[in-house]
């Protein structure tokens, strides 16, 4: 037996199957959590109180087992002092769980069912949005690319089919190198995937890839060779370097900031599964909570016992599958913010915020898109006339064919978003966005060393802050020349800025293109904090994004600001000197 000391709380007991039950241990173990390590036959002794959490970490029979645990401690309960019920947290592979029994919403267990792959899925999806390798406000549509599909290549795909809607355009996954039986059970366990994405299975050598979508994001479940060589031909055959994420199963990633690729991110599923801030603290579940409660209040606003009604009921007793449904609509809330050019912040931080009539109209699109995504993951298709039994919904139709009362659910669900954040403690703010164009001609050295660009930079930065106190900034850049690293490293230390890397040419290239170690070493450490990567491959599009995109551009180097409409910052160097061609 396996115990670890932690004063203050109970222990929590851990059963089932080896290895994960070594992994689960030594989770919580790691985080100071109070862990003990029981034998699946020394719970045929639990006495009611001796546990008060139990994880059954993918047990044989789990049916079987759970029936008896609440035979033998109902049996047990209401003699003698009554006791709270166990928590008991079943970890199984995937979704759906195997059956189970019926439990009593006041009997001795409190049973939550706990998918590791999907949950897995929710957490990596939340660290690396689709959006975190696209720009979906310069009409670039999410496309995944998908190499090998040993776990959780199933459930990141379909987590990614229900948060992919971004627009109205149709997004992409593509998936590569598989079994054709493989398919048929995919196909065959969401035959309606189709309608939410374009969905290819291509061969293991990537014909064709360079007349596919550019590629945004990628999940390599196949092997670190697999990433290399799926970098370099992104790189040759569509001039894209998305972010690739690499699951690395039980390897520890070695090396250095300087071995870096700046494009791969290893992580394990199974790692991110059994912390305890995701197995037994609920994370990513808040948000989803306060959807359901902000439902249940507006039940009860109506005169009517949210209690009486299956979705009502209160978290601990609401079936799996309206939690889910509230989990899918929580975890869409940033794909939104990031079609509104807008950011979650700590309470304190955001104001008053309210989506405009037209914002809030072209989310209600997106919150359809989304809901009609999770129907058609189901199994539902369109019918004029629903039925339950059959999966047929007559409002898988596009958001312009609906009712005006149907169109009102989604534009009530989208307008409620800040609320639900505020009872996160959360606000919702704008962002600035701010690009640092490319100098015309290479700064002298001495500009740089002499520190005359940091000091513009502190002052512009400074003002910026004071002129915009409700818009949170974010700066994007090539990062390719060193005056553009220093203002980017000086926005996100001084004033907590965001970064967007912009990505006219493959990382790599721009990483080979350094004069030395050092400068190489520079950029990797800003790439390392960029929320987004946007590529912007054809002839002239970092220029137009600029020109779209860029709330306020700031120029570096010498010589006159051009009066155009944009609004401009010129920072000279050399002049030692800041031009504003607008009030600030």
């Amino acid at each position: 037996m396996k115990f670890f000391q932690c004063f203050g709380e109970a222990p929590v007991w851990v059963a089932g199957a080896s290895p994960l039950v070594g992994r689960v241990f030594d989770s919580l173990r790691r985080a100071g959590r109070r862990v003990r390590v029981v034998a699946l036959a020394e719970l045929a002794d639990l006495k009611p109180g001796a546990c008060r959490t139990l994880i059954l970490a993918d047990p044989p029979a789990p049916g079987r087992l759970v029936a008896g645990l609440i035979q033998r401690l109902g049996g047990s309960r209401g003699r003698g002092r009554r006791t709270a019920p166990l928590r008991l947290i079943l970890m199984v592979q995937a979704d759906p769980p195997p059956p189970l029994p019926d439990l009593d919403p006041a009997g001795p267990i409190s049973l939550e069912t706990f998918a590791i792959e999907d949950r897995a899925a929710r957490v990596l999806l939340e660290r690396w949005p689709l959006h975190c390798g696209l720009d979906p406000c310069f009409d670039q549509r999410p496309h995944l690319l998908v190499a090998g599909f040993a776990p959780p290549a199933r459930a990141l795909v379909v987590q990614a089919l229900r948060l992919i809607p971004y627009g109205e355009e149709r997004p992409a996954i593509t998936i590569t190198g598989i079994d054709p039986a493989v398919q048929a059970r995919f196909a065959g366990a969401y035959p309606q995937a189709g309608q939410v994405a374009d969905l290819r299975w291509i061969g293991a050598d990537l014909g064709g890839l360079a007349a596919l979508p550019p590629v945004t994001q990628v999940l390599v479940c196949a092997g670190p060779d697999d990433a290399i060589a799926l970098a370099q031909r992104l790189a040759a055959d569509q001039g894209v370097s998305p972010p690739i994420l690499l699951e690395v199963g039980d390897a520890i990633p070695d090396g250095t900031l300087a071995d870096w690729d700046g494009q791969t991110f290893p992580f394990s599923y199974l790692t991110e599964a059994c912390r305890p801030q995701v197995l037994l603290d609920g994370r990513g579940d808040a948000l989803a909570q306060s959807i359901h409660e902000h439902y249940t209040d507006s039940i009860a606003a109506q005169g009517r016992d949210p209690e009486r009604e299956p979705a009502g009921r209160p978290w601990p007793a609401l079936t799996a599958s309206y939690r889910e449904a509230n989990r899918h609509q929580a975890d869409h809330i940033w794909a939104k913010l990031a079609v509104m050019d807008c950011r979650a912040v700590p309470e304190e931080r955001g104001g008053s915020f309210a989506f405009a009539p037209l914002e809030a109209e072209r989310l209600a699109v997106i919150e359809h898109l989304r809901w009609a995504a999770d129907r058609h993951l189901d199994g539902w298709s369109y019918a004029p006339v629903r039925d339950n039994a059959r999966k047929h919904h007559p409002q898988l139709i596009p958001y312009r064919d609906l009712s005006e009362p149907m169109k009102d659910l989604d534009r009530f669900a989208v307008r409620g978003v800040p609320t639900l954040l505020a009872r996160s403690a959360l606000g919702v703010v704008r962002m600035l966005i701010l690009g640092i164009t490319e100098p015309n001609t290479a700064l002298p050295a001495d500009a740089l060393a002499a520190g005359a660009l940091q000091r513009l930079a502190e002052q512009v930065l400074d003002r910026l802050a004071a002129r915009y106190p409700d818009r949170t900034l974010v700066f994007s850049a090539t990062l390719a020349e060193p005056g553009a690293r220093l203002i980017t490293r000086l926005a996100l230390d001084r004033v907590a800025a965001g970064l967007f890397l912009l990505c006219p040419q493959p990382i790599a290239h721009t990483l080979a293109a350094q004069p030395d170690d050092a400068a190489r070493h520079e950029l990797l450490a800003l790439i390392a904090r960029a929320e987004r990567r946007i590529s912007l491959p054809a002839p002239g599009e970092l220029t137009r994004w600029f020109a779209r995109r860029a709330d306020i551009q700031l120029v570096v180097g010498s010589g006159p600001l051009e009066n155009a409409g944009a609004k401009r910052v010129l920072l000279d160097p050399v002049e030692r000197r800041v031009d504003w061609n607008f009030d600030y």
